[in-house]
Protein backbone atom coordinates (compact mmCIF):
# COMPACT_ATOMS: atom_id res chain seq x y z
CA UNK A 1 0.00 0.00 0.00
CA UNK A 2 2.85 2.13 -0.38
CA UNK A 3 2.22 3.61 -3.98
CA UNK A 4 -1.66 4.30 -2.54
CA UNK A 5 -0.41 6.24 0.01
CA UNK A 6 0.76 8.50 -2.52
CA UNK A 7 -2.59 9.03 -3.96
CA UNK A 8 -4.72 11.80 -4.71
CA UNK A 9 -6.66 11.58 -1.63
CA UNK A 10 -7.92 15.02 -1.04
CA UNK A 11 -8.69 14.74 -4.56
CA UNK A 12 -10.44 11.68 -4.21
CA UNK A 13 -12.22 13.21 -0.84
CA UNK A 14 -13.38 15.75 -3.39
CA UNK A 15 -14.38 13.50 -5.78
CA UNK A 16 -16.36 10.86 -3.18
CA UNK A 17 -18.10 13.76 -1.95
CA UNK A 18 -19.31 15.52 -4.78
CA UNK A 19 -20.68 12.12 -6.75
CA UNK A 20 -22.71 11.21 -3.35
CA UNK A 21 -24.38 14.44 -3.37
CA UNK A 22 -24.60 14.17 -6.55
CA UNK A 23 -26.71 10.73 -6.10
CA UNK A 24 -28.34 12.10 -2.96
CA UNK A 25 -29.98 15.12 -4.71
CA UNK A 26 -31.26 12.31 -7.86
CA UNK A 27 -32.59 10.42 -5.14
CA UNK A 28 -34.43 13.54 -3.90
CA UNK A 29 -35.67 14.32 -7.08
CA UNK A 30 -37.22 10.86 -7.54
CA UNK A 31 -38.66 10.79 -4.02
CA UNK A 32 -36.46 8.03 -2.75
CA UNK A 33 -34.19 9.51 -0.14
CA UNK A 34 -31.63 7.71 1.09
CA UNK A 35 -28.70 7.94 2.72
CA UNK A 36 -26.82 4.31 2.16
CA UNK A 37 -26.89 4.31 -1.70
CA UNK A 38 -25.30 7.96 -2.16
CA UNK A 39 -22.40 6.89 0.45
CA UNK A 40 -22.15 4.07 -0.89
CA UNK A 41 -21.45 5.75 -4.17
CA UNK A 42 -18.98 7.91 -2.72
CA UNK A 43 -17.22 5.53 -1.15
CA UNK A 44 -16.51 3.87 -4.09
CA UNK A 45 -15.49 6.62 -6.36
CA UNK A 46 -13.12 8.12 -3.23
CA UNK A 47 -11.92 4.83 -3.15
CA UNK A 48 -11.05 4.61 -6.88
CA UNK A 49 -9.97 8.24 -7.58
CA UNK A 50 -7.50 7.84 -4.43
CA UNK A 51 -6.02 4.31 -5.45
CA UNK A 52 -6.13 4.67 -9.36
CA UNK A 53 -4.58 8.59 -9.37
CA UNK A 54 -1.68 6.78 -7.36
CA UNK A 55 -0.84 4.00 -10.27
CA UNK A 56 -0.68 6.72 -13.04
CA UNK A 57 1.44 9.77 -11.27
CA UNK A 58 4.20 10.82 -12.53
CA UNK A 59 7.69 9.87 -11.57
CA UNK A 60 10.04 6.86 -10.35
CA UNK A 61 9.02 5.05 -7.13
CA UNK A 62 9.76 1.33 -6.59
CA UNK A 63 6.28 0.82 -4.78
CA UNK A 64 4.56 2.07 -8.07
CA UNK A 65 6.59 -0.36 -10.31
CA UNK A 66 5.65 -2.81 -8.08
CA UNK A 67 2.08 -2.08 -7.87
CA UNK A 68 2.02 -1.51 -11.47
CA UNK A 69 3.85 -5.04 -12.33
CA UNK A 70 0.91 -7.14 -9.99
CA UNK A 71 -1.99 -4.69 -10.67
CA UNK A 72 -4.32 -7.39 -8.90
CA UNK A 73 -2.85 -7.69 -5.80
CA UNK A 74 -1.99 -4.03 -5.80
CA UNK A 75 -5.70 -3.50 -6.00
CA UNK A 76 -7.34 -5.80 -3.46
CA UNK A 77 -6.34 -3.38 -0.28
CA UNK A 78 -8.59 -0.56 -2.00
CA UNK A 79 -11.45 -3.07 -2.77
CA UNK A 80 -11.68 -4.49 0.78
CA UNK A 81 -11.65 -0.97 2.18
CA UNK A 82 -14.54 -0.56 -0.15
CA UNK A 83 -16.17 -3.89 0.48
CA UNK A 84 -15.90 -3.27 4.62
CA UNK A 85 -17.30 0.31 4.39
CA UNK A 86 -20.11 -0.08 1.69
CA UNK A 87 -21.41 -2.97 4.01
CA UNK A 88 -20.87 -1.23 7.23
CA UNK A 89 -23.40 1.78 5.37
CA UNK A 90 -25.60 -0.36 3.84
CA UNK A 91 -25.88 -2.22 7.48
CA UNK A 92 -26.43 0.37 9.38
CA UNK A 93 -27.93 2.68 7.54
CA UNK A 94 -30.64 1.03 5.32
CA UNK A 95 -33.23 -1.18 5.68
CA UNK A 96 -31.01 -4.14 4.48
CA UNK A 97 -30.59 -6.85 6.19
CA UNK A 98 -27.13 -8.67 6.76
CA UNK A 99 -27.30 -10.52 4.09
CA UNK A 100 -28.39 -7.58 1.43
CA UNK A 101 -25.80 -5.24 2.97
CA UNK A 102 -22.97 -7.93 2.67
CA UNK A 103 -23.95 -8.61 -0.70
CA UNK A 104 -24.12 -4.79 -1.58
CA UNK A 105 -20.41 -4.64 -0.03
CA UNK A 106 -19.16 -7.20 -2.31
CA UNK A 107 -20.47 -6.24 -5.44
CA UNK A 108 -18.92 -2.87 -4.93
CA UNK A 109 -15.70 -3.96 -3.96
CA UNK A 110 -15.42 -6.41 -6.77
CA UNK A 111 -16.77 -3.48 -8.57
CA UNK A 112 -13.47 -1.39 -7.62
CA UNK A 113 -10.98 -4.48 -8.26
CA UNK A 114 -11.99 -5.32 -11.69
CA UNK A 115 -11.84 -1.39 -12.37
CA UNK A 116 -8.14 -0.76 -10.34
CA UNK A 117 -6.68 -3.75 -11.81
CA UNK A 118 -7.64 -2.28 -15.35
CA UNK A 119 -6.17 0.89 -14.70
CA UNK A 120 -2.72 -0.64 -13.32
CA UNK A 121 -2.62 -3.01 -16.34
CA UNK A 122 -3.26 0.47 -18.36
CA UNK A 123 -0.88 2.42 -16.33
CA UNK A 124 2.10 0.15 -16.68
CA UNK A 125 1.45 0.93 -20.58
CA UNK A 126 1.07 4.71 -20.65
CA UNK A 127 3.00 5.79 -17.64
CA UNK A 128 5.49 2.98 -16.96
CA UNK A 129 7.20 3.78 -13.39
CA UNK A 130 10.86 3.10 -12.96
CA UNK A 131 12.58 1.31 -10.05
CA UNK A 132 15.05 3.25 -8.10
CA UNK A 133 18.35 1.46 -7.59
Amino acid sequence: MAAASEGPWTLALAGGAAVGLADFALHLLAWHPSLAAPIALGLSVFFLIGAGGALLRRGRDRARAWAQEHPWSYATVPAAGTALTVFATYLFLSGHGLFASLWEGLSDGVGVLVLLGIIGYVARGVRPAARRG
